[in-house]
């Protein structure tokens, strides 16, 4: 199969100097965009390929940016003895924030891109320059993680405009529909954050990866989707992150992370005052070191008034007890905890642990 593909876009490129995250986000009249356009590694860099898109551009680009190369240079290398190169347009940014972008001169209008320290945005097939402006204030103007700042580009990007194509035009069509016209303009989106050991096994390097290969309003789905991964991913990534680090002994990056987790954790917890479930999984996540046992207490109580028979989030009450120091309240509700459910060997554990932190605590008074 050929490597070329016609995925005509808008995309953004952010790097977060404190978190140290690097991100892609993108959208298009085509199907599956997020399997094409986006590219990035930890500690490396990040790329975009696009308009007539060479796959090949994002592996080898990653790799030309390990090698030294800058992102100028890396654009350079990859289009000098390319045959279609005015067809293509590219975004490259490095891990110390460093952005290029080129597009073609054959590539459809409107193109262009806009880079910057830390950010770049680029597309084609556009209602006009202003999607690319509206993309850069809205990535600069919005607070919270670089996913966050991404789709809120994406979504300034579509709001002024965005892909110019109509719903009649397939993926590799050079129809162009009238730019009033632009909400038909989509098809799919994409999301991949990348940070430092931070997938599933805090092992890897994805920290995001969220796609929407076909739908009438990609990237309102995207959100959707962050949304649920905020909820049911997040708390237990940082948290292992957050862990992982202390296990390493890098106690400065742990309380680093920590604290941003923890002011994020506060951000999602006020929008989501009655959501039980989320509660918990932050009361559990920050009950697991020796951080952030004030909030984890709130988050935990608040859980057990919205759900009150609730074993797990009673449970998570119990651990965050017991990490404050109040080894006797822990025992109790774990006491009743494993009486009513015998079968859980996990609430037996706790228990144990519990009780002798709580026999220790005595010997030492006594003492």
């Amino acid at each position: 199969m050929s490597p070329e593909h016609l995925a005509s876009t808008f995309s953004v490129i952010g790097y977060d100097p404190h978190t140290q995250e690097l991100g892609v986000a993108v959208q298009s009249k085509a199907f599956s965009v997020g399997n094409i356009v986006p590219w990035a590694h930890a500690g490396i860099g990040a790329i975009a390929t696009q308009a007539w898109t060479n796959k090949s551009f994002g592996p080898r680009g990653l790799g030309l940016l390990k090698s030294g190369h800058d992102p100028k240079d890396v654009i350079q290398h990859l289009i000098a003895n390319d045959p279609d190169g005015a067809r293509r347009q590219l975004a490259v940014m490095d891990a110390r924030g460093r952005a290029a972008n080129y597009t073609g001169n054959e590539c459809m209008s409107w193109a262009g891109g806009i880079a910057e320290p830390n950010i770049s945005v680029q597309g084609n097939i556009l209602a006009s320059e202003r999607v690319l402006t509206n993309m850069l204030r809205a990535y600069k103007n919005t607070r919270g993680k670089l996913a966050e700042r991404l789709l809120a580009a994406l979504e300034a990007g579509q709001k002024a405009g965005g892909d110019t194509r109509g719903d009649a035009a397939s993926p590799t069509s050079r129809h162009i529909r009238t730019l009033g016209d632009a909400a038909s303009g989509q098809q799919s989106a994409a999301l991949l954050v990348v940070r430092e050991k931070s997938d599933m096994d805090a092992l890897g390097d994805v920290y995001v990866d969220l796609r929407v290969d076909d739908h009438k309003t990609p990237i309102a789905e995207l959100r959707r989707l962050y949304s649920i991964w905020e909820k049911e991913l997040y708390p237990f990534l940082e948290g292992r992150r957050i862990n992982a680090l202390l296990h390493a002994k890098k106690y400065a990056r742990a309380q680093k992370l920590h604290r941003e987790f923890a002011a994020h954790a506060e951000r999602l917890a006020k929008r989501n005052w009655q959501d039980a479930a989320l509660l918990n999984a932050f009361a559990w996540q920050l009950a697991q070191n020796a951080f952030g046992l004030d909030a984890a207490y709130k988050y935990a109580q608040r859980a057990v008034k919205l759900k009150p028979r609730d074993e797990n989030i009673a449970d998570t009450l119990a651990q965050v007890l017991y990490q404050r120091g109040e080894a006797a309240r822990a025992v109790a509700i774990e006491r009743a905890l494993a009486a009513k459910f015998p079968a859980r060997a996990d609430f037996k554990l706790q228990l144990e642990k519990f009780e002798k932190a709580l026999n220790t605590a005595r010997r030492v008074r006594k003492a």
